[in-house]
């Protein structure tokens, strides 16, 4: 066995014992999973008086006083989409307010509790709120409509230039995202991948040891490459001096593309997002990335080592409202073959690029 594939043994026995004594761990973690604490196949409605709002990321969390048939008054813990989806959305916080009369639609509670994984909010008004990424209308009635800053648009206007500008996901079409297809097992028990090739044997190892309920990345642990590519969050291309800094707002993140240096000449060190090299071909982005030093490669589990290497592609078209993404991903101590993934971003003027200040 070689050098690279004795490090990546030891990465991954690593990885499996942390993952199997956090299995038998109580849940009491920041870090948990919403699949762990929520059963998707089980949507349930209540409806109450909300008695206490909390704006930020990773979730949105919502307290709801509900009276029964008994008239007994049971408070329901609410947890949703994060802050960043919402002002996605154009939502302003604060279109719910204490004492507000609300109906909420949702996932049960895995453990019999009076708590939901909320997707649907209907307002005292009969607005919908969409909370979630994948939530659709369920209700019969207008939904929110979105509140933007004019003001913000027309600078973002005057300043924009190709690549360089402020990119944002269409949150209802699955080829914007998200990139990392898991079919119906986001939000369930079942772990499946259906867009890249087989795990070698090393990597089904660590894959099917997986614990949902230990997932870090619905938690504050930032994500690293190309797992944070994948985002729903805007991004934006900003050039730093010879260079390009890539923001994202997820997690504040933030990638340096070294333009004038040779990829061959690259550091010892690794880092969650790697070390990135720049070229223009035409008005594309080509962005090579290796030295990653990350464990997984997808929020269900699937591993990676530090052999990976990332070939990013990002194509603006010709009326610039439109951001072309293609990632050649190559680990041959992961994946049997390299393969490749697309998404698109659109720009919307009016949105930027927000900290996250995620709190547990």
């Amino acid at each position: 066995m070689n050098n690279h594939a004795e490090d990546f043994a030891e990465q991954f026995w690593a990885a499996l014992f942390v993952i199997v004594a956090l299995a038998f761990a109580p849940p009491v973690s920041g870090h948990h999973s919403v699949a762990g604490l929520y059963d998707s196949d089980r949507v349930i409605e209540i409806e109450g008086v909300v008695h206490s709002v909390s704006w930020r990321n990773p979730h949105t969390h919502y307290t709801i006083k509900v009276v029964q048939e008994t008239g007994e008054t049971v408070e329901w813990r609410i947890e949703g989409g994060s802050l960043g989806l919402l002002r996605t959305r154009g939502l302003v916080p604060g279109f719910v307010q204490v004492g507000d009369q609300v109906k909420i639609a949702g996932d049960s509670s895995r453990r019999g509790l009076p708590e939901m994984f909320a997707h649907n909010m209907l307002l005292e008004n009969g607005q919908e709120v969409l909370l979630t990424v994948r939530a659709q209308p369920r209700w019969a009635g207008d939904l929110l409509q979105p509140t933007f800053d004019e003001a913000t648009a027309e600078k973002a206007l005057g300043v924009a230039e190709g690549i360089f500008r402020v990119w944002s996901t269409v949150l209802g079409d699955p080829a914007s995202f998200p990139m990392f297809k898991t079919d119906d097992c986001v939000g369930s028990s079942t772990m499946c991948r259906s867009n890249y090739p087989p795990l070698t044997e090393a990597a089904q190892t660590i894959y099917a040891e997986w614990g949902l309920h230990t997932n870090p990345f619905l938690g504050c642990e930032p994500k690293g490459v190309p797992n944070i590519m994948d985002t729903p969050l805007p991004i934006e291309f900003v050039r730093q001096g010879d260079n390009i800094l890539l923001r994202l707002e997820e997690h504040d993140t933030e990638r340096l593309i070294h333009m004038s240096l040779d990829h061959s000449v690259r550091p010892a060190s690794y880092s969650a997002y790697g070390f990135s090299t720049g070229r223009w071909e035409g008005s594309s982005l080509v962005v090579q990335t290796t030295n990653i030093d990350t464990p997984y490669l997808t929020i269900n589990g699937t591993p990676q080592s530090r052999e990976i290497s990332l070939v990013e592609r990002f194509s603006v078209n010709e009326s610039e409202d439109q951001l072309d993404y293609t990632i050649l991903i190559t680990d041959p101590m992961t994946f049997t073959e390299p393969f490749e993934l697309t998404r698109y971003l659109i720009w919307k003027p009016e949105i930027l690029v927000r900290p996250f200040e995620c709190q547990e």
